[in-house]
């Protein structure tokens, strides 16, 4: 009877023994599939950001690009009111002599 109870104990200590094994070994497979997740979506936010990154600097570049062009039109139409101003006096003049010929 000692021996059954002996070796109902070495049955049980070798089953622990085997159940702690395989937990631990289940829980670093766990970290390990952990790690591999979190080293995925760091990887997808960090090449999230730097899309964002770039869409910023065009945007930047772009806005850039309209301001010259308003400078441009800007002073194309200084240039175009100033001609208008003496087209209109030209107008005006010639628009006088009209009337001093008609009173004549």
């Amino acid at each position: 009877m000692a021996e059954q109870v002996t070796l109902a104990v070495i049955i049980s200590i070798i089953s622990v023994a085997f159940s702690v094994y395989f937990g631990l070994k289940n829980s670093r497979r766990t970290d390990s599939k952990d790690f591999e997740e979190n080293v995925k979506n760091n990887t997808r936010i960090n090449m999230k950001l730097d899309e964002i990154s770039r869409n910023v600097t065009d945007m930047r570049v772009e806005i850039t690009s309209m301001r010259e062009d308003m400078k441009s039109h800007n002073d194309r139409i200084i240039k175009v009111e100033e001609s208008c101003k003496q087209a209109h006096h030209r107008i005006d003049g010639i628009e006088d002599r009209l009337n001093l010929v008609k009173d004549e």
